[in-house]
């Protein structure tokens, strides 16, 4: 067995050459160093993000004026705490704060100690021993053990749950097979060799596993806890337990949650605010109005927004936030199912229009999928991969909508997108439905809700055109292109490709890291030629910070938002 260090030395060799971590997003459109998108989750149509330490004359903007405590805006209500079942990033920002995994994050997106406190990691790559933390408890009083992420991945891959992200425990050995009911617990690669060790075995080996196990579906679950509250869990700060850097003491739903600071936390020497409140203001103007009156502390700018901070000579923060932001098609609906239809879509939208005239920022045209954020061997994947859509091409989205209503045998189709409901989504979703009235004289309709309901009519299929945003989970780029994946949870689209599912398991199971790799940007190729989605941009973010805070935020494309370690003034 290897020492921790020796592996972590081999990890960061590996992630240089191929690997890393993926996360979910919001559509806000900004870049910055310090905060905010969530893991290979669902990104909501609302802010946009940054990471890194505030610098300049913040003094206009002194902030809220509670000592030892921040207030942010997380734009909307989280859908749920249940960390299970969670897929999108604001629900992933609170969890990140009050629940700790086995390992957790760095400002640097490196992995740390969490629960874990030492591991070793097999030859062959695929056993890893974890050592844990002794005398953590939750807040219920219980400690915190092995058990505690043993009956956490249990859960995950427990049909009953019909976990969105069931297929991330597929990384364990016979997860999936445990999914489909053709093996028992016992068979399954992670076990308590006592209370504070734990076992894993892997399926395959996997580079980039430890950074996934940062990732907020494999937090651990307090079973005591679970039992007590059933299916009320994870859906008011007193029907949960939580074990991380602050306790969430209120949730006030559509309106705010505070999390007040963990004195019973394994480092709160660390952590030096009292308390953290989220607020939940959609309208970009009003959000910037209560920052500017001392009522937030840390908010998302739009592109003119940040223009009018910058008059002011405030300093703005900026990120990119690893989100992808496209059109996804439900190919149940008959119109959707026809290939050129998709494509006359796809090409008919002007991408550099929608981040010049829109976005305003330094956000760019998507013409792929998988973004800047995400490695590829040598470079970062896009780089390496090069364009595969152009940022328009209205005659051939002519061509190719001729063919589909052909083909259809109908003179026009009718068509709704939903969208979210922030007045960045409306105008968002203004600017799509102004491209196809334009370029394809399609009468494309909206439907605007909020993030929660559009979420739920994803999950349930119940829609037709949606404007959605995806942003990574962990650095590699099976982040994004598994999830098109046969059956995969989070495949809304009901996309089906026996080439694409066989690439998907050469990935899975490729030892060489080049060869894996040519087929990562195989599967791109093949599903921007499918274009079950439509890429518009990859989002970056702006953020301004109050002139309370000297340090200590952290936004990038895999911590959208992390908070714990705030330094003030």
């Amino acid at each position: 067995m290897k020492a921790k260090k020796l592996l972590a030395i081999l990890l960061v060799l590996a992630m240089s050459v191929m690997l890393f971590t993926a996360c979910g997003s919001k559509d806000d459109g900004k870049k910055n160093n310090d905060t905010n998108t969530n893991t290979g989750t669902e990104a909501d149509d609302n802010e946009p993000a940054d990471t890194g330490d505030n610098a300049g004359d913040t003094s206009a903007y002194p902030g809220t004026p509670g000592a030892n405590e921040v207030t942010f805006n997380i734009l909307s209500e989280p859908p749920e705490m249940f960390t299970v079942t969670t897929t999108d990033t604001t629900s992933f920002t609170i969890i990140r704060h009050i629940i700790e995994n086995l390992v957790m994050l760095d400002a640097d997106d490196n992995v740390v100690e969490g629960v874990a406190t030492d591991w070793t990691v097999s030859d062959d790559g695929l056993t890893y021993n974890f050592k844990l933390r002794e005398g953590m408890t939750w807040s219920n009083g219980e400690p915190v053990t092995a058990h505690d992420f043993v009956f956490g991945w249990k859960s995950l891959l427990n049909p009953d749950f019909a976990a969105p992200y069931a297929y991330f425990g597929y990384v364990f050995k016979n997860g999936q097979a445990f999914y489909n009911g053709e093996v028992g617990e016992d068979a399954l690669g992670f076990k308590a060799l006592s209370e504070y060790e734990l076992e894993v075995v892997l399926e395959y080996p996997t580079a980039y596993f430890l950074s996934q196990l940062a990732f907020g579906v494999f937090a651990p679950l307090n079973e005591k806890a679970y039992n007590e509250f059933g299916d009320a869990y994870g859906t008011d700060a007193d029907k949960m337990v939580y074990n991380g850097a602050f306790n969430m003491t209120s949730w006030e739903h559509e309106s705010k949650i505070v999390l007040e600071k963990n004195t019973n936390y394994w480092n709160a020497d660390a952590i030096q605010v009292e308390k953290l409140t989220a607020v939940m203001i959609n309208d970009t103007n009003a959000a910037l109005n209560a920052f500017k009156a001392g009522e937030v502390d840390i908010v998302n700018l739009n592109g003119e927004q940040a223009e009018l901070m910058r008059s002011e000579n405030y300093p703005i923060n900026t990120y990119d936030d690893g989100a992808c932001f496209y059109l996804e098609y439900n190919l149940n609906e008959p119109a959707l199912a026809n290939k050129n239809l998709r494509k006359a879509l796809t090409y008919a939208i002007d991408k550099q229009a929608f981040v010049d005239a829109i976005v305003k920022n330094s956000s760019k045209a998507a013409v792929g999928f998988t973004p800047f954020a995400v490695n590829g061997l040598n470079d970062k994947f896009p780089n390496e991969i090069g364009p595969l859509l152009p940022t328009v091409d209205v005659d051939k989205a002519k061509e190719h909508y001729a063919l589909a209503l052909e083909e259809l045998g109908v003179d026009t189709v009718d068509l709704t997108m939903i969208a979210d409901d922030s007045d960045t989504a409306v105008e968002n979703a203004a600017f799509i439905q102004e491209q196809l009235r334009v370029n394809l004289g399609i009468d494309l309709k909206v439907e605007n809700m909020p993030f929660k309901s559009r979420l739920d009519r994803m999950e349930n299929k119940d829609f037709s055109i949606v404007f959605a945003g995806w942003g990574p989970d962990y650095n590699d780029p099976m982040t994004f292109l598994d999830l098109f994946e046969t059956g995969n949870g989070n495949n809304h689209t009901s996309y089906t490709n026996p080439e694409y599912d066989a690439l998907l398991a050469k990935v899975r199971t490729e030892a060489d890291p080049a060869t894996r790799m040519g087929y990562l940007m195989d599967l791109e190729r093949l599903l921007l030629d499918d274009v079950p989605i439509s890429p518009v941009y990859w989002r970056s973010r702006d953020y301004v910070t109050s002139g309370k805070i000297a340090s200590g935020v952290i936004r990038t494309a895999f911590q959208d938002m992390n908070y714990r370690y705030l330094v003030l003034k």
